[in-house]
């Protein structure tokens, strides 16, 4: 195998699948990437852990086909080191010895034989559907931020997927906390799926996603995996066993408290009155009163913090304590400039949605204070 490839478009590369690599595996391949040489132009880099799985196409000046793996985060370390210049690879294969050479840099790589990554499987593109990239990578950021991170097994560590008709519906919990969303697609292909998916996966793709000019993505769901297809790129992942808990009920139809905030004004006073948080619990204290909201916040031997913004509220003064980063998280995740707040009271779980959009809210449990 021999070939030439651009230094930029190399990193971009290995950028993109060197997150699927496995840490610690039984198998040794699995922290190799593989470059595999397609037709005359192109390259393709492959990365896996076995659940989930990255490919990404790149283009390359090929002279003699051929597959090797290589360490992916020695390699990758390699080039993000070489100048902006073409990168030539040459392996031999007695020994599995890929040289790599840009300008005056030379590397001597040692690899694995290509017969002993997995091979990964390709789904029939007749069993897709195309979803519109914006649309997926805007559910995903308004969700996955929700799903519980304590064990990758567990059904709340990924997100509810589910396509009915001409509506996307996703939704992430970790118990303490929920997001939900519907979007708006075509659903031309009649598909109906209800899933979850890893919010791991969902993250991977939103970040090799994002950025490109990508219009569509074509999701198949198949044998208890989900693949995501790309132009150039291509995802592909085990799904989460079990039963998705049925979060519906747990969304309130009719709160009686409803306050409205400027968000970014509510982002900037939670940020300030954080400084002075006791990082164990997380806790700041929050008190509605006539058109106003007071933060506070302390933490034992250092000292305590309060703000003060104003917010549209009428009725009683109403106390009550969340983990702050649960609401930091949701209205970053939100893009409008006014947001409501729906309590029920001050053990209740509360609703944070943004003013004009019903289809998209976040229900946060409070916690208890003496």
């Amino acid at each position: 195998m021999r070939f030439t490839v651009q230094k930029e478009d190399l990193y971009n590369g290995l950028s993109a699948v060197i997150k699927a690599t496995a840490l610690r595996g039984i198998q040794p391949v699995l922290s190799n990437v593989l470059i595999e040489t397609i037709n005359e132009d192109k390259i393709k880099l492959c990365a896996t852990d076995l659940d989930i799985s990255i490919e990404v196409k790149i283009n390359a000046i090929i002279e003699k086909q051929g597959s090797i793996t290589l360490p992916a985060k020695k390699l990758y370390e390699i080039i993000a080191k070489l100048p902006n210049k073409p990168v030539i690879f040459t392996l031999n294969t007695e020994n599995n010895l890929t040289a790599i050479k840009c300008e005056n840099s030379k590397f001597d790589l040692i690899g694995i034989s290509a017969s002993e990554f997995p091979s990964i499987k390709y789904p029939d593109s007749d069993e897709s559907i195309s979803i519109d990239v914006n649309t997926l990578l805007s559910a995903v950021k308004k969700t996955v931020f929700s799903a519980a991170t304590y064990d990758t097994n567990n059904v709340l560590s990924g997100v509810y997927f589910n396509i009915s008709g001409e509506k996307l519906e996703m939704a992430a919990t970790d118990g303490n906390r929920l997001s939900r969303v519907i979007e708006n697609i075509k659903n031309t292909e009649n598909k109906e799926y209800s899933i979850v998916i890893p919010s791991k996966t969902l993250v991977e793709f939103s970040r090799i996603i994002s950025g490109s000019d990508e219009k569509t993505v074509l999701i198949t769901v198949k044998n208890g995996q989900i693949s995501f297809k790309l132009e150039n790129k291509f995802i592909t992942s085990r799904l989460l066993e079990g039963n998705y808990p049925k979060y519906q009920q747990l969304i309130p139809s009719n709160y009686q408290i409803v306050v409205k905030s400027d968000r970014e004004n509510l982002i900037a006073a939670l940020d300030r009155t954080a400084t002075m948080v006791n990082e164990r619990t997380s806790i700041v204290k929050l008190l509605f009163t006539d058109n106003k909201l007071s933060l506070s916040a302390d933490t034992p031997d250092l000292g305590d913090s309060e703000d003060e913004i104003e917010v549209e509220y009428k009725g009683e003064d109403l106390k009550i304590a969340f983990n702050y980063r649960y609401i930091l998280d949701a209205l970053k995740a939100m893009d409008s400039e006014k947001i409501r707040i729906e309590l029920g009271g001050a053990l209740s779980s509360a609703l944070f949605k943004p003013e004009s959009d019903e289809d998209f809210l976040n229900l946060i449990m409070p916690v208890q204070v003496k």
